[in-house]
């Protein structure tokens, strides 16, 4: 099975392809209900407003046998840093905004919209994804990660600049779907032929900038 790595690279080359988020996703983007950071209340820290623009960017790769595609899907939130350390934050990412980018077309649009359907996402019910930052020790970020409702801590390498004014960073890391219950073609699950399996494995890589 075949993995498609993707680095900070290939997302500045993205974003220099036109990858810019139209008006209707912005207006998708507001009607869902951001839930409540408690974090941010526990200590008094600064908060960096994620920037709503090609600064700040999720990829994400799905791998099957011998090919794999990747795709955006838009985001917002905050991020709290107190002494110039990140010790909170919030990402609400917009699975309606799930947009493939290696494909055209007719093509595009069918792995569009499996990707939204019950097999996987289900948006209708469950419109938004999140990361609640629960803190970075300067090498690692560790956060509480939902998807359909199905939470899972999660730690991964990131590499972050913390300034006055601003937040810059950057991060690869990988989950199992099946952990959050999206199962259609795993072969952990169910006896398929290989070349209907899909692998369990989603990659993403984030760029993100954050601003007072």
């Amino acid at each position: 099975m075949k993995k498609l790595v993707l680095g900070i690279a290939s997302i500045l080359l993205l974003n220099g392809c036109g990858m810019e988020k139209s008006e209707s996703n912005d207006s998708q983007s507001k009607n869902i209900n951001l839930p409540e950071s408690k974090n941010f209340e526990e200590v008094k820290q600064e908060i960096f407003k994620v920037k709503k623009d090609s600064s700040s960017l999720l990829v994400w790769t799905g791998s099957a046998l011998g090919k794999a595609h990747f795709g955006t899907v838009d985001f917002e939130g905050s991020l709290g840093a107190s002494n110039g350390k990140l010790i909170s934050g919030l990402l609400i990412f917009d699975m309606r905004t799930i947009n493939t980018q290696d494909l055209e077309g007719t093509s595009k649009e069918k792995l569009d919209n499996h990707l939204k359907n019950k097999d996987f996402f289900n948006i209708e019910k469950f419109p938004s994804a999140q990361l609640a930052i629960k803190g970075f020790d300067g090498k690692n970020l560790t956060g509480d990660l939902t998807i359909k409702e199905v939470t899972k801590e999660i730690t991964f390498p990131a590499s972050l600049k913390i300034k006055p004014n601003s937040i810059t960073g950057k991060a690869n890391f990988t989950i199992n779907r099946t952990d959050y219950g999206i199962l259609y073609g795993s072969g952990s699950f169910f006896d398929l032929a290989k070349d209907k399996i899909i692998s369990d494995e989603i990659e993403f890589n984030v760029a993100i900038k954050a601003l007072q």
